[in-house]
């Protein structure tokens, strides 16, 4: 689960890159930070594919941020677990491997704190 939580946050990492890419190169009221490469390059397509990519990539990170969050949550839930029952079957065995014993002295020593007063 480690390793599969691993690559989880790794492609989440470049899926988060590659969105802000895109948002930095959409065009606004300004036309983006490439206008004049874009126009070039993408044509009068430019603002539907972008807009499009652009929404794909955030569903996905959406997604990705539900998915890895659940996992942490279960890899420590799963933690939790397997720490409680340790420490609740060693007590026990602690328990039951300590066996009852009488107290051995039964004597009872005189009270001598009238003598020491006077």
């Amino acid at each position: 689960m480690n390793a599969l939580l691993t690559l989880g946050i790794v492609v989440y990492s470049i899926i988060c890159v590659l969105l802000i890419l895109l948002i930095i190169i959409q065009g606004g009221k300004a036309e983006g930070l490439f206008s004049s490469a874009q126009a070039n390059v993408l044509g009068s397509q430019r603002g539907n594919a972008l807009t499009k990519a652009t929404t794909f990539l955030s569903t996905i990170f959406i997604v990705g941020a539900l998915l890895i969050s659940v996992a942490i949550s279960t890899q420590k839930t799963a933690f939790e677990n397997v720490t409680t029952n340790t420490a609740t079957t060693t007590t026990q065995q602690q328990q039951q491997n300590t066996p009852l014993s009488a107290p051995t002295n039964t004597e009872t020593l005189p009270n001598n704190t009238a003598s020491s007063n006077q």
